[in-house]
């Protein structure tokens, strides 16, 4: 009987069975799965003995408790799917664990296991793998205690050791420490902390880890454990990205395998290639897609282990990942930058949200820069309802303004408009409130409640505003999606100017009244917009790769009613537009805007270019 006729004979069985199934409580057929063989010897000579059958009623994964066991597929669909077993260690035993997807909440999982053996053989050794630890880090230094602490609120875990682990931070929102769960059953498990997402849709970005010359082929490990009840998935209930200090800037996704410890707790792995060079540091970001999913035990080495994937590194003369990050040319001790990445709303492509200069003695942003594309409106251009006001998890209390209640992390606070603390504002400035003002327009990421908006609340990416043209503000906010966008990405740079120092509010106000924590943060002047973008917006070329003559770059000088003198209503907007160049000099040199663009696109523009 051949492959296909044991196949079909196999799925009639299973078919009659399952039609005898019970509902579930939501109205779906039991899910039913079945596996051709639960046992199955590894033959190297002859691969049609390395074969199972899953047949299943539903959509189903499967993963291994052995890295050397390989197979494919790890995916499949309803009906009948063949299973090729491709190798085993010599003298090895691993089991493929089937389980089927959930279709609902209510829905139970199946699970179905084939164990693979394969004999002893009398051939070479495999080699030894070589490790060298550059940074690792059980979360353990100082126990949680029972409680439950935010990424930006206590640091006293972090137990990072190693040569590359000096620098190291970590940071995101939603992303707590607790001691309750532990990791267990995985070779290094440590038990004690461990770091929990308390949200659906969250990520923890590792930062700092340096690197020395030549350490290129490296291996990154994790401990993990999906929500109860759930199976691990690489790819699907969690993904790891991996990005490099003074390089492009971009996070590549990994692909890891998982070894099963104890429980749902897994041991997770990545061996990787870099690719172009040695980076000075490299970042790992880890996302869930749900929530109270935890993780362990971080650590890279550099291994002799065989690469399984390759990351390109592409070094930047300029030190500026992407075509709208400015250069700093006068250094500031106060500012400090951020990039925060978040996902598309439908199609889940990992993207920059926005980066940010912020001052933390103004307390209030020098710029932001963002990326402008209609991958970045899949969620349509709903606002967060109620707004999620809340702190920039990468910055201190002292170092942003207090713009936010106390208790953003109950929100949505039971159907209220807005947190219950009511220091939650900056002070009058003349007499008149000043607004809470986005520089990247919250509309220009839509979708309600999903992290890519939520961002845009945090205060790195607010100012004081108080435009004394603000219809003029209004439509350059509504030409960058209306009329502006196109296939090729917008850059876009939206920064304050600071004339002089006289001009400040206080923050974690209500109205005039000062909480405990309030303090000084100086109110912009001026406003800027700066917009980079090819001529045609459908070359598909990087901005790097493009001619002076495809592109073209414009800006806009918005002053504010600082002296509360009355807003002013219409205005040309042509009278408000000024190069690069000259926006440049107005900043007093600072900056470098566009710093990859040719100074002939950045010391002119056309208004008709931009259809003005």
């Amino acid at each position: 009987m051949t492959i296909r006729q044991k196949s079909a004979a196999f799925a009639a069985v299973i078919l009659a069975f399952a039609a005898c199934d019970s509902a579930t409580p939501d109205g779906y057929e039991k899910a039913s799965l079945a596996v051709s063989k639960e046992t199955l010897e590894f033959d190297a000579d002859n691969p049609d003995k390395n074969i199972f059958i899953v047949n299943s009623s539903v959509s189903w994964h499967a993963e291994s408790d052995n890295s050397t066991l390989k197979f494919e597929p790890k995916d499949g669909d309803a009906g009948n799917t063949e299973v090729k077993v491709t190798d085993i260690g010599e003298g090895q035993t691993g089991t493929i664990t089937v389980t089927t997807f959930p279709r609902s909440s209510e829905d139970e999982t199946v699970s179905r296991t084939v164990k693979v053996t394969r004999e002893a053989g009398t051939g070479p050794e495999p080699p030894v793998v070589e490790e060298t630890l550059i940074y690792s880090d059980n979360l353990d230094r100082t126990s949680a205690g029972g409680g439950a602490y935010y990424l930006d609120q206590w640091n006293e875990y972090i137990n990072a050791t190693g040569p590359g682990a000096a620098n190291v931070s970590y940071s995101g929102q939603g992303i707590s420490v607790r001691d309750r769960y532990v990791s267990m059953g995985y070779d290094g498990a440590s038990g004690g902390n461990a770091m929990n997402f308390n949200y659906d849709d969250r990520s923890i970005l590792i930062s700092g880890i340096s690197l020395s010359p030549g350490q290129t082929r490296l291996e990154f490990s994790f401990g993990a454990t999906p929500p109860s009840g759930e199976s691990f998935v690489s790819g699907t209930s969690m993904k790891l990205y991996v990005s490099f200090d003074g390089g492009s800037g971009a996070e590549t996704e990994l692909d890891f395998t998982a070894v099963k410890g104890s429980g749902t707790w897994v041991l997770a792995s990545a061996v990787f290639e870099i690719t172009g060079g040695t980076p000075s540091g490299i970042n790992f970001t880890l996302w869930s897609g749900k929530k109270t999913t935890k993780v362990d035990d971080f650590k890279l080495v550099e291994t002799t282990r065989t690469a399984t994937q390759t990351v390109a590194y592409t070094e930047k003369d300029n030190n500026v990942p992407w075509p709208e990050m400015p250069a700093t040319i006068i250094p500031d001790d106060a500012y400090k930058f951020v990039t925060h990445w978040s996902e598309t709303v439908l199609t889940g492509k990992r993207v920059r949200n926005y980066s940010a200069c912020y001052d933390t003695e103004k307390r209030n942003p020098a710029w932001v820069a963002y990326p402008h594309h209609k991958c970045y409106t899949e969620g349509g251009f709903g606002r967060t309802d109620p707004d999620p006001w809340r702190p920039d998890p990468k910055f201190d209390h002292w170092e942003q303004s207090i713009i936010y209640g106390s208790d953003y992390d109950d929100w949505p606070w039971d159907g209220a408009s807005r947190a219950t603390d009511p220091y939650q504002f900056w002070s009058p400035l003349e007499g008149s409130y000043v607004t809470r003002g986005h520089l990247l327009r919250s509309a220009d990421r839509g979708g309600h409640n999903t992290e890519l908006n939520i961002q845009t609340f945090y205060p790195t990416n607010i100012a004081p505003e108080r435009f004394l043209y603000p219809d003029i503000h209004g439509q350059l906010e509504a030409l960058l999606s209306d009329t502006w966008i196109c296939t090729d990405t917008i850059y876009v740079v939206a920064g304050c100017h600071y004339e002089e120092d006289s001009y400040y509010v206080y923050d974690a106000c209500n109205g005039s009244t000062q909480s405990s924590l309030s303090k000084i943060c100086d109110v912009p002047t001026a406003q800027y917009k700066l917009y980079l973008r090819t001529k045609e917006g459908n070359t598909g070329k990087r901005i790097c790769d493009c001619t002076a003559d495809e592109l073209m770059a414009i800006g806009f000088w918005l002053p504010q009613d600082i002296q509360n003198s009355g807003e002013i209503a219409g205005g040309n907007l042509a009278e408000f537009a000024r190069s690069v160049d000259e926006i440049e000099v107005l900043l007093g040199g600072t900056f470098n805007f566009f710093p990859e663009v040719p100074e002939a696109v950045t010391g002119s523009y056309m208004l008709s270019d931009w259809g003005l």
